[in-house]
């Protein structure tokens, strides 16, 4: 008989064994329920459905890494420690790919569960960056965020299917997608600076406007 799970952390671990098995689409609340020897009101108590499990699996990846960086930190230039950082997660992840690989296709049921893994997806590269020591605000900060979803994922992609063992082929995509991004980041900055400086006119001309009025 299964022991039932204490914590969120139990739970997450079994649904990964079932995703493990199958495609992530393809399992159910009540899935994850039984094989964590809960009803489904017990489960619902936790407060997690398979989207918000998705979110606590990232935020629980996100620590260890974080964690990790303390008493390892990344050194070189900035594409030298994204690369380190972005290739550690995935290393962390390695005993966790046959489950990652079965929820990478559809980790969402619906709009809404896409729309939070997404913006969950981008905090994660918050963190990243901030480990890098890119400390960027504002649309800056944004772009990048969101450029380095897309070399990840896009590494991910690879690296799901990368059964050499010294991950080559997914060291050579995320080393191309990061020179990549960096280059369109070159080009945006131009862009960038006339909405953030053309954003501050604005707000200085509402700021007058208010006073007087």
């Amino acid at each position: 008989m299964t022991k039932k799970p204490k914590t969120i952390d139990d739970v997450l671990d079994l649904a990964l064994k079932l995703a493990a098995e199958r495609p992530w689409r393809d399992i159910r609340l009540s899935d994850i329920a039984g094989e964590s020897g809960l009803s489904l009101a017990e489960l619902q108590a936790l407060g997690y459905s398979k989207s918000g499990l998705l979110r606590h699996f990232s935020k629980r990846t996100d620590q260890a890494l974080l964690k990790s960086l303390e008493k390892d930190p990344v050194e070189g230039d900035v594409h030298d420690k994204l690369f380190d950082i972005l290739m550690r997660r995935m290393e962390m992840l390695e005993p966790l790919k046959p489950a990652i690989r079965n929820i990478i296709d559809a980790p969402a049921d619906g709009l809404s569960d896409w729309a939070m893994l997404m913006a969950t997806t981008a905090e994660n590269q918050g963190w990243v960056l901030a480990a890098a020591g890119i400390d960027d605000a504002g649309p800056r900060e944004a772009i990048k965020r969101h450029g380095l979803v897309l070399v990840s994922a896009r590494a991910m992609q690879v690296w799901v299917d990368d059964d050499d063992p010294g991950l080559a082929r997914t060291m050579a995509e995320l080393d191309r997608r990061l020179r990549d991004g960096a280059v369109w980041l070159t080009r945006l900055q131009a862009p960038i600076a006339m909405v953030t400086a053309f954003g501050r006119m604005a707000k200085a001309f509402a700021e007058r406007r208010a006073r007087t009025a």
